[in-house]
């Protein structure tokens, strides 16, 4: 009898180990898992610090007097979006794989649907994906912003050389042939001229 009872002991101690020591049944191991979130959590980050050079460089376009400054302001501006782009990119790839882990995971014992182990896999994958998705709603929220202020002011300086407001059809082509640039110029050097 007593061998029947410490037979049963053993074989549940060789599938589990302690709870208190932090370590769980075979096959519910998160530490990987938890590790590829970490690594997606610096990304977000990363994402949020170029989101906030981006709004601070178009506060300092506002600002800036001479030509080379806003240039190199814009290439800055440039470099910082196509890094942007790239990191969601990366963070987009990166949660699809954890959503493949996540897959492969629900076939070993004890980590069907349902359980425990599923459901703390999907809810955190779910929340890094809304929060890649907030922080690319920022961006674009930001864009439209620059676009917006920069119509503006493309309006500004049409209104300036003709005295006339400027429709919606006239500053788009300015700003798509990038005579929005020039253009203010052009009147200043014909006004030289004359």
């Amino acid at each position: 009898m007593n061998n029947l009872i410490s037979s049963s002991f053993s074989r549940h101690s060789e599938n589990s180990t302690d709870v208190e020591m932090g370590v769980t049944i075979t096959g519910v191991n998160l530490d990987k898992f938890f590790q590829d979130v970490e690594t997606v959590k610096e990304d977000l980050n990363d994402l949020h610090d170029l989101h906030t050079k981006l709004r601070s460089a178009h506060e300092e376009t506002k600002t800036a007097h001479t030509a080379g400054s806003v240039k190199e302001l814009r290439s800055r501006m440039d470099r910082d979006v196509g890094q942007a782009l790239k990191k969601a990119k990366l963070i987009k790839v990166r949660l699809e794989a954890l959503d493949r882990s996540n897959a492969a995971n629900r076939n070993q014992d004890g980590c069907g649907p349902g359980s425990s182990s599923d459901r703390t896999r999907t809810s955190v994958v779910g929340g890094l994906r809304k929060k890649l998705v907030g922080k690319m709603e920022e961006f674009q929220e930001l864009r439209e912003k620059i676009n917006g202020e920069y119509k503006e002011t493309v309006e500004r300086r049409y209104f300036t050389v003709t005295g006339e407001k400027a429709d919606d059809h006239i500053v788009d082509v300015l700003i798509s042939t990038g005579e929005s640039e020039t253009f203010l110029q052009k009147a200043i050097q014909q006004q030289v001229f004359f």
